[in-house]
Parts: C-alpha cells; structure tokens; sequence
C-alpha cells in the first residue's frame, strides 16, 4: 500500500509541476498580473538600471541606466561611465514594458525555460532567465533589475 500511494504522488508531483512551467499556463497568468499591477502604478516618469546577462560583448550587457517618459526611453546611459548607449544597442535594455514584452515574447515561443522573479510591490520583473531551446548552447538570455526611481513623483 506505501508502494502505491509513493507512486500516486509521484504521478501526481509530476503533472502538477509540468503545468505549471507550461506556457500559456501558470506562467502567462503570472506575467499577466503583474503586468497589470505595474501599468497601474506606472509613475509619469521613471529611472531603472538594466543589466542583460548574455553571452555576449561587454556593450551588449551593461548595467545601463534608461531614463523614461511615460512608456517612451528618453536616454539610455552605461551607468559605469555615463556613456550614452549606441543607437544599434539601444533595444537591448528595455523599458519595464519591454521586459514584460520579451517574457511574453518567449512564452509565445514556447522556450524551454522561463523564469522570473516580480517585485511584489510593483510587479516588475527584477530577475529574468530564459533558455530559448534545451540543446543550444550560448543562446540563453536574462536580465537583473534595479527597481525604478520615480523621476516625477507629483504626477
């Protein structure tokens, strides 16, 4: 009989966590909130350092700080140097509204992995980590975020 409530269980632990990963599943209705949550509490204006975690050259990953107005980047600067970001760069470190547009964007594409970590306050993804495909290497792709600062606190 303990055998076969081991077995039940195991079954059990199984489907549930498969569904949970799945897109469109429990992940999608995460992003979903959360997206809600931040547009409601979007300031006028706002700051947030971005740093991409890639495989990829040193300009390509930051930190860059990315100044916006309303949904719109008005500067993107490295925060090391205060260099402004190249304009063929510039996509790479996306507003907050890009970043839930990239989590969408991998859910969509079915990716092997998704993970991300909200702020509970604010609902801003602070630490993403996709794995577009199982056996590719070097095609990975996450973001650490430093959580805005308000730049237009009356509005």
């Amino acid at each position: 009989m303990t055998h076969r409530r081991t077995l039940l269980l195991a079954v059990a632990l199984t489907a549930a966590g498969c569904g949970i990963l799945e897109p469109g599943g429990g992940l999608r209705g995460e992003l979903d909130d959360n997206r809600e949550r931040w547009e409601s509490l979007r300031p006028a204006s706002y700051a947030v350092v971005v740093e991409r975690l890639c495989f990829c050259g040193v300009e390509a990953r930051g930190p860059v700080r990315v100044l916006v107005q309303g949904t719109i980047p008005t500067e993107r600067t490295y925060t090391d140097s205060g260099v402004v970001v190249s304009a063929e760069l510039a996509p790479f470190f996306p507003t907050i509204d890009g970043l839930f547009d990239v989590l969408a964007d991998a859910l969509d594409r079915d990716a092997h992995e998704v993970s991300v970590t909200y702020d509970e306050e604010t609902g801003i993804p602070v630490d993403v980590w996709i794995d577009y495909e199982e056996n590719t290497a070097d095609e990975e792709l996450g973001f650490a975020v430093t959580l805005p600062i308000d730049t237009d606190p009356g509005n």
